[in-house]
């Protein structure tokens, strides 16, 4: 969790460095042209895995010998996938582009990288179905790191513009995936002399058809806001978001690399105490992390974007204690999915989707990004509650082992951290 968690970090921390070259560079408008280029690419993403990242890391998980099968069969239903995805963004691109100049053609251009990247993907749920997080967390480094640089020398070289940023926001994910060269080498080193396992395409889509439906949900609850803000608002409000967002997602290093970590690990074996404990765990820390972040937003915003970016405080309030609420829920929805049920998490995060795109065309008209963000809140609150309902009906645990620390977690937090500590630290002080 500690390694992923790094990796998670790498990716908000580049964007805290990189978001201020962009709205000092090109403005609140700017910013917001980049956001409504890039966002149809992160929504297609996710629409057009049809949940087979997820069976991959399932079936590694469980059986580590069927790597090449699932990897191979997975890789070409992604690739299918990820043809009709373009085509289908770049159709789609008049109307999501609204009356903003030069929209179009960004959004064209950035769904061009929609299929490398979903190949990357298949390749990360191969190294988190092997356990492999090192070579995740580097991916996830890489990407991050190639986007800054690049951002930071076109702006030196007076390049920087949306086309160019645009470019390389697409771009930079498909680079991270130089991570996973040696990935068949640990491959080969997970099944010892265990024979290869076939597995054919049946179980991948039954797992990945059960589960894509939540996962289009979620990025639905997640990215769809960004996606048809400027139809139904302005460029420069979906700019204030864009920035209230790379706010939230610093508070949500920890719990994502909980969840990733809980979906591989509880697929592997079960185990209702870890489970639990992991979700109290990631909800606490979610509440110190996000708490602090939140006393630092009224200076540190502006000072990181520029005053123009002020309005955006209020909206970046509420998406930190949206990530706050939906901490433990999505802890039992990785249970269920980790334990053969992500038909239930899947109806959790439609119900939450449905919600949420009810409040976005109800409130985003009048109240731009602080309407988008109190959807995100509400839709959160309700994914989280219904997963951890169906977790305790199914699975028999009592809702209230989700929520609060406990003086066990504390001791186990303080085990771990003392494991990791070098031999030569450990002593009597």
């Amino acid at each position: 969790m500690i390694t992923t968690a790094l990796g998670n970090a790498v990716t908000p921390a580049a964007a805290l460095i990189s978001m201020p070259i962009l709205t000092y560079a090109l403005g609140v408008d700017g910013r917001g042209q980049i956001a409504a280029a890039t966002a149809p690419l992160l929504l297609a993403t996710t629409a057009a895995t049809f949940g087979v990242p997820e069976a991959v890391t399932y079936l590694v998980a469980r059986t580590p010998a069927t790597l090449r099968f699932a990897r191979r069969r997975g890789a070409t239903m992604i690739a299918l996938a990820g043809v009709f995805g373009t085509l289908v963004s770049i159709a789609a691109s008049p109307i999501l582009a609204g009356d903003t100049p030069g929209l179009r053609r960004l959004i064209v251009m950035a769904s061009l990288a929609l299929l490398p990247t979903l190949l990357v993907l298949v390749l990360r749920a191969s190294a988190a179905g092997l356990h492999a997080w090192r070579l995740v967390a580097l991916e996830q480094a890489i990407s991050a790191v190639v986007r800054l640089i690049a951002i930071a020398g076109l702006a030196l070289a007076g390049q920087l513009t949306p086309t160019t940023a645009t470019a390389v926001i697409a771009l930079a994910p498909v680079v991270g995936g130089l991570a996973y060269l040696e990935l068949p080498k640990l491959a080969e080193v997970a099944r010892g002399t265990e024979p290869h396992s076939d597995v054919g395409y049946r179980p991948m889509v039954s797992y990945g058809s059960r589960i894509w439906l939540g996962s289009l949900s979620g990025v639905l609850l997640s990215r769809l806001d960004q996606v048809v803000m400027t139809p139904l608002s302005s460029a420069y409000q979906l700019g204030l978001y864009a920035v209230a967002v790379n706010i939230s997602d610093v508070a949500l290093i920890l719990h994502s690399a909980v969840r990733d970590v809980t979906f591989a690990s509880d697929a592997a074996g079960r185990d209702d105490e870890r489970l639990c404990a992991s979700a109290r765990i990631s909800g606490a820390a979610s509440i110190a992390f996000g708490g602090l972040l939140a006393l630092c937003v009224p200076f540190g915003l502006p000072l990181l974007f520029g005053p123009d970016f002020r309005p955006a405080i209020p909206s970046a309030f509420v998406l930190l204690v949206a990530v706050v609420v939906v901490t433990p829920g999505s802890i039992a929805g990785a249970g269920l999915s980790a334990r053969g049920r992500p038909g239930l998490r899947s109806m959790s995060l439609l119900a939450a989707s449905i919600v949420n795109v009810m409040v976005l065309f109800l409130l985003v008209p009048s109240m731009g990004s602080m309407g988008a963000a109190i959807a995100t809140f509400i839709g959160n609150v309700t994914t989280s509650q219904l997963n951890i309902i169906s977790m305790s009906r199914v699975n028999g645990i009592a809702a209230r082992r989700f929520y609060g620390l406990r003086r066990s977690d504390v001791q186990l937090v303080r085990a771990k951290l003392t494991r990791l500590r070098p031999a030569g630290n450990r002593g009597h002080g």
